[in-house]
């Protein structure tokens, strides 16, 4: 009984440390531009399934 509060914190550091780490940028940009021209595009192209809406939405 005594192991069940650390696995639960231990769960809840996991959870926490893992969606902190989902929100870095993966791929950095080389300059401005090609940043432009990826924010253009995003809101270009749409979804396949749901044709109202842009991928950067």
């Amino acid at each position: 009984m005594r192991l069940l509060p650390g696995m639960v914190m231990l769960m809840l550091v996991l959870v926490i440390s893992g969606s902190a780490r989902a929100t870095t940028d993966v791929m950095p940009f080389k300059d401005e531009a090609q940043e432009q021209q990826f924010r253009q595009l995003t809101e270009q192209l749409r979804c396949p399934k749901c044709q109202n809406n842009s991928i950067a939405d």
